[in-house]
């Protein structure tokens, strides 16, 4: 049986071990950001170590593509700096943890797949584009087929729950 002074000091060093760990994370963490940019550099993006988009930038030749190449690009480019700000996060409980830790594969285990590169690349499945405002439509109605006994005209002020 271990002295109590020798219990606290080893329950101290625990306490000591465990708040340089968070403060690793916490520096590792603050200093982790995904960026990236398209071939050109037209579209630029950054991300929070969360993957939550904190900046977008345009250049004049994003402009000159149509809104749903953009729209295409500015998601590619998203995804990328998403992988790169989880790459970030995986490497700081990496560090600190091991990558041989239960923490460091469950954060590994839901990385982002890269981009693929070139031409093999899918192009987005949009809409064509159309220059006249949507036609509203409304749904179709169903016929109302009256029930035997219904009595829509029934003003008599009976209870319809039965009670007298």
């Amino acid at each position: 049986m271990k002295a109590p002074d020798e219990w606290m000091r080893e329950f101290e060093g625990r306490i000591a071990e465990a708040q340089r760990k968070a403060a690793a994370v916490r520096e590792g963490l603050a200093g982790a950001q995904g960026m990236s940019a398209s071939k050109d550099g037209s579209v630029a993006v950054t991300v929070a170590p969360n993957g939550a988009l904190t900046g977008v930038t345009l250049t004049p030749e994003a402009m000159r593509l149509t809104h749903t190449q953009l729209a295409a690009e500015i998601m590619t480019v998203a995804r990328a700096a998403q992988r790169s700000a989880a790459v970030q996060v995986a490497e700081t409980f990496g560090a600190i943890e091991g990558t041989d830790s239960e923490t460091y594969r469950v954060i590994t285990e839901y990385l982002p797949e890269p981009e693929p590169e070139g031409p093999q690349r899918e192009q987005p499945r949009f809409a064509p584009e159309i220059d006249e405002a949507p036609v509203r439509r409304d749904p179709p109605r169903r016929p109302v087929t009256p029930h035997p006994g219904d009595d829509d005209d029934d003003y008599s002020g009976e209870s319809i729950y039965g009670d007298k």
